[in-house]
């Protein structure tokens, strides 16, 4: 313990109080206060987490073994696409419970009227799994261009390597990209939520198409993810209050410009960027998984991984995890209670080997022309 360096006395001066305020907050004595600003006795190991709660800062933080935390905000830089490389295997997982198919052929047949080839331009393509299905359905003689950093890109070339279909994949920033010719279609999945400047990238779609081209912007509203998930035996209730989001939401979209509302707000954006014939549907896939499927045991193994239930909440963990909640306004009890709900969730999951749950994406597709 001799490299531990308690903070109390800074933390006690900071928030303005005496060494008896804090002794009756915590239920002790000034002179255990006094003794454990003078380096004479150590809390009792149990008094930490309390303590780290009562001046809404980390274990780590009130030991000294981090720095106190400032008010900067920590970034989470997601538009930087850098940032998932090398961990697509689950952070892609749920994108094959976006979708049936046979939704996407509909609105591509009978919503946006596509009956002739086309030339498609993908923003954030990713590795090219969205951009295939869309050659999967569209009509045959299409063009398709996928745009991503270097590392999606390598993996998409993989992908079409061995493909027919007429294909370009280009290394570019959203932001800066400044297409070479305008196409037939704009159209971006699941990639605007992480962008800092959403607006921007519509702006750079939109100047990427043809007159009377179309724009396609397929996203989440955070609130209908985050309140759509049922797990039979558990409290739905809870499942739903026990933790609010929107202190962070609000935080990233004040500090980064990542909106939580993304999807709800697009058509409105659309709009004001003057897009006409703007209109928004919502994707069909729901997933309900239970015993009697067939392909059951995967299902549940992707759910697992897509919502981080296999994650070790070790003491370095459960304190980063903390610390960035915090970061984003959430105070060390709601931090806690996040902990706790998600360590619940995966405990059910681990105890049961027949169970059966339910979670709604409600992704939105909104689209409009140029």
């Amino acid at each position: 313990m001799a490299s531990v360096k308690l903070k109390i006395a800074v933390l006690r001066k900071m928030k303005g109080i005496g060494q008896q305020e804090l002794a009756d907050a915590l239920g002790v004595s000034f002179q255990s206060v006094s003794k454990w600003e003078t380096e004479v006795t150590m809390p009792d190991i149990t008094l930490l987490p309390d303590i780290a709660e009562y001046f809404d800062i980390s274990v780590d933080e009130l030991l000294g073994i981090k720095p106190l935390r400032q008010q900067d905000y920590l970034p989470s830089n997601t538009d930087n696409h850098d940032s998932a490389n090398g961990r697509e295997e689950n952070l892609y997982k749920n994108r094959k419970y976006l979708w049936n198919n046979d939704y996407l052929e509909f609105l591509i047949k009978n919503v946006w009227k596509i009956h002739s080839p086309v030339d498609v331009i993908e923003f954030r393509c990713c590795d090219g799994y969205f951009g295939q299905q869309l050659l999967d359905a569209i009509p045959e003689g299409s063009c398709y261009t996928g745009i991503d950093n270097e590392y999606f890109i390598d993996k998409a070339k993989q992908r079409f390597a061995q493909s027919d279909y007429k294909v370009e994949l280009i290394v570019s920033d959203l932001y800066s990209h400044e297409a070479k010719k305008h196409y037939d279609i704009a159209i971006i999945q699941v990639g605007l939520r992480h962008m800092n400047k959403p607006m921007e990238v519509l702006k750079r779609m939109i100047e990427s198409v043809k007159q009377g081209g179309l724009i396609i912007c397929i996203d989440v509203n955070r609130e209908f993810e985050n309140s759509g998930l049922y797990i039979d035996g558990l409290d739905y209730e809870n499942l739903c209050t026990a933790f609010d989001f929107h202190k962070v939401w609000k935080t990233e979209l004040e500090q980064e410009g990542r909106d939580y509302a993304i999807g709800m707000r697009l058509p409105f954006y659309m709009q004001q960027l003057g897009l006409y014939d703007v209109d928004i549907r919502m994707n069909d896939r729901v997933m309900f998984v239970n015993p009697y499927h067939e392909e059951y045991k995967q299902e549940v193994q992707d759910f697992i991984d897509i919502h981080d239930l296999d994650k070790s909440f070790g003491i370095t963990e459960y304190e980063a995890t903390i610390e960035h909640l915090m970061n984003r306004g959430v105070d060390r009890a709601q931090a806690e209670a996040f902990i706790r709900k998600q360590k619940q969730i995966a405990e059910y999951f681990k105890k049961k080997d027949d169970i059966s749950f339910l979670k709604v994406q409600g992704l939105l597709i909104t689209y409009g022309r140029k």
